[in-house]
């Protein structure tokens, strides 16, 4: 007996020996075979790339048929994608929208080949933005022939919301990270849309951090002040108590200090330049030497003075509480003829050429050590240049004093920038915090940078329909001796004349008839006029 076609039996059974064909068990058993290999749709699915959504599932041989699909970064799932990766040894940002993922996959292994040069850079950044509708425009300057390893990257956007561009620059920074040389440091510019106003409402303060690394100068101050038990006078103390600066790698030569005595202490002070503290990265030392004949108790104090912006600071390194014994002690003998104490015998010498006791010269107490600035791992720049300081901390405080009303509409309506003089752009400031009557905004530069800046300049810029008056001060922070140290480097009080709304950038928009209205600002890409 034949067995009747029907959707309960599998179309596998005609190809069964004849006598298995008769068999309507093995035909139904079938089926399940041919839905896993063949499908049971008599129409092929729609869907070439098969998801957990899928309804209709193809069967195997038509899922093979179009897995070259899965292996194309354009058209396989976003699930996928980390996968394919994989296997062009590429790292995935989470940042990164889907379609910017696809180019970079598609496009990685042509890169590789070019990683480290200007043109790799310029096309990966330009892979980047043009997935993220950012536009495509990147330049890469590294024409600087006073400064080697340097460039500078410009990027232009066409969005200018703040929080893309920030997310932009923190990706674009990320890329250039990775993709540079290691030896090179950089600079990035983003160029937003934007609108020059008629007139504005300025002010501008320069300032400077370090002078050139040949014109330096420091200074390291030892102050001692006796306690009162002490009954040698000032004057004698200071010849007797021996005090000696020196570099813990290397001693200082034409060591030469300067002696200061008032009242109360005295002190030796050295000076010092660029060159003394190139070769000594590991810090300097002081040692005493008590030659008095008496115990010394008193305070010894370490200052380092050195110089921001051409202002002179000091910072005290080290405050220690001393208490010292004399160098020279008179040896005695007990009844036992034993000799007892003292580190010095008294004896006639027979020879009257000769003295009767000798002062040891050189016992001196352990050193008091010391780092000065807190140096970079890897410091050479120039074969004559060294970097001494790792970094430097820059915070500008701008604190609002007028009008006695002040809200947060008001502060967003002041801008503050810090600004150099190699870039000839604001530097990034994203770090902005404005609460009360404060906006500070914090930038961190680290030697690479300020090595080659000789000016910074900080600009505030009033967009308020009202006057405004305040303060701006500047610190500089920086590690002395392990310790993270603040400095005042400007301080100056200002005045903001008011800004007519005609005179603010006001978008245009266009109500529902089509006519344009308020605002003074048509902002587009076509030039239009305003009648």
């Amino acid at each position: 007996m034949n067995v009747k076609k029907s959707e309960s039996v599998s179309t596998y059974h005609q190809y069964l020996p004849a006598i298995l064909q008769k068999d309507v068990f093995i035909a139904q058993l079938l089926l399940s075979f041919e839905k896993i290999l063949s499908g049971l749709s008599e129409t092929p699915c729609q869907e070439q790339i098969i998801t957990a959504k899928t309804q209709n599932i193809p069967g195997l041989e038509e899922i093979i048929d179009n897995i070259h699909i899965y292996f194309n970064p354009q058209h396989t799932p976003k699930e996928f994608l980390p996968w394919l990766a994989g296997w062009v040894a590429l790292s995935l940002r989470d940042d990164w929208e889907v379609e910017v993922k696809k180019a970079f996959i598609q496009q990685i292994v042509h890169l590789y080949g070019l990683r480290g040069t200007k043109a790799g850079l310029i096309e990966i950044l330009s892979i980047y933005l043009k997935n993220s509708g950012f536009g495509e425009k990147v330049e890469v300057f590294d024409q600087f022939d006073n400064f080697p390893n340097y460039f500078q990257v410009q990027l232009t956007l066409k969005d200018r919301d703040p929080d893309k561009y920030w997310r932009q620059a923190k990706i674009a920074k990320a890329i250039i990270d990775r993709e540079k040389p290691a030896h090179t440091f950089y600079s990035l510019k983003i160029l937003v849309p934007t609108m020059q106003l008629t007139k504005r409402s300025h002010v501008a303060y320069p300032f400077k951090l370090f002078a050139p690394p040949k014109n330096q100068t420091f200074a390291i101050e030892v102050t001692i002040t006796p306690n009162n038990i002490n009954s040698i006078p000032i004057n004698q103390l200071a010849n007797q108590l021996a005090i000696q600066i020196q570099g813990n790698s290397e001693l200082i030569t034409s060591y030469s200090p300067e002696a200061i005595i008032n009242n109360q202490s005295f002190s030796i002070k050295q000076k010092l330049n660029y060159q003394h503290l190139q070769k000594n990265l590991a810090g300097f030392n002081v040692i005493l030497s008590n030659r008095t004949d008496k115990q010394f108790v008193g305070n010894l104090t370490i200052k380092l003075y050195f110089s921001i912006n051409e202002i002179e600071y000091n910072n005290t390194l080290l405050e220690q509480t001393l208490n010292l014994s004399p160098v020279l002690k008179i040896c005695r003998e007990n009844d036992k003829r034993e000799i007892i104490a003292g580190n010095t015998i008294f004896k006639q010498n027979p020879k009257p050429q000769q003295s009767g006791m000798k002062l040891t010269e050189f016992i001196w107490t352990k050193p008091y050590s010391f780092l000065l600035c807190e140096p970079p791992k890897i410091q050479e720049l120039q074969p004559d240049i060294t970097a001494i300081i790792e970094k430097v901390e820059f915070a500008v405080i701008v604190e609002i004093i007028q009008p006695n009303t002040i809200n947060l509409d008001l502060l967003n309506q002041i801008t503050v920038r810090l600004q150099d003089d190699v870039s000839e752009f604001d530097l990034l400031t994203p770090e902005t915090v404005r609460q009360n009557n404060t906006i500070i905004i914090k930038r961190t530069l680290y030697y690479q940078e300020f090595m080659h800046i000789d000016k910074f300049t900080v600009i505030i810029k009033n967009l308020n329909n009202l006057d405004i008056a305040g303060k701006v001060t500047v610190q500089a922070s920086l590690n002395i001796n392990q310790h993270l140290s603040a400095y005042k480097i400007l301080e100056k009080t200002f005045n903001l004349t008011a800004v007519s709304p005609y005179n603010i950038l006001q978008i245009c928009r266009k109500n529902e008839e089509g006519k344009i209205i308020s605002g003074n600002t048509i902002l587009g890409t076509t030039s239009q006029s305003l009648n």
